[in-house]
């Protein structure tokens, strides 16, 4: 009688410690606002490895109206070039404005921002914008599935 009920125990103990495990890996803090909130700081640190593992496997991107193509495609003829050019890259967040779909499937994150960027001759530009993302869940969190990109220089 004494082991059924330590093993009772037992069980209903490590029973509650993986469904408590369980239930924070589904609810890990990565909602939409955290993970496109990564993306744009992984692109301010220019570390587009961390950026590049927030995207779905399926993704698109577009910047001011043009379309860009895969995460991967924008990286290697874009971002990456124009990153590389910069001495100095320097977001400013706005309130972000997010939109879950009824199932929570998917979500549309919209962040306004300022940014600043020095080049490296010594150039200066102050821009305004927002940049929008949809992401879906994907490996049991939220991927980014598409992120456009549009903004214009701050009247001097």
């Amino acid at each position: 009688m004494k082991r059924n009920f330590l093993i009772s125990t037992l069980s209903s103990a490590t029973l509650a410690g993986l469904l408590a495990l369980s239930a924070s890996a589904v609810s890990s803090g990565d909602t939409p606002v955290d993970v496109s909130r990564a993306v744009l700081e992984a692109m301010e640190a220019r570390d587009l490895d961390a950026a590049e593992a927030l995207f779905a496997t399926t993704s698109s991107v577009f910047e001011t109206g043009t379309v860009e193509g895969d995460w991967q495609h924008y990286r290697a003829h874009h971002i990456g070039r124009e990153l590389d050019a910069f001495h100095r890259f320097e977001m400013k967040l706005g309130e972000p404005e997010s939109v879950p779909s009824e199932d929570g499937s998917m979500a549309m994150v919209a962040w306004p921002l300022e940014y600043h960027i020095e080049l490296h001759d010594g150039r200066k530009i102050d821009s305004v914008g927002t940049i929008t993302f949809v992401l879906i869940r994907e490996e049991d969190t939220f991927r980014v599935r598409h992120m456009h990109w549009s903004s214009k220089r701050k009247p001097e």
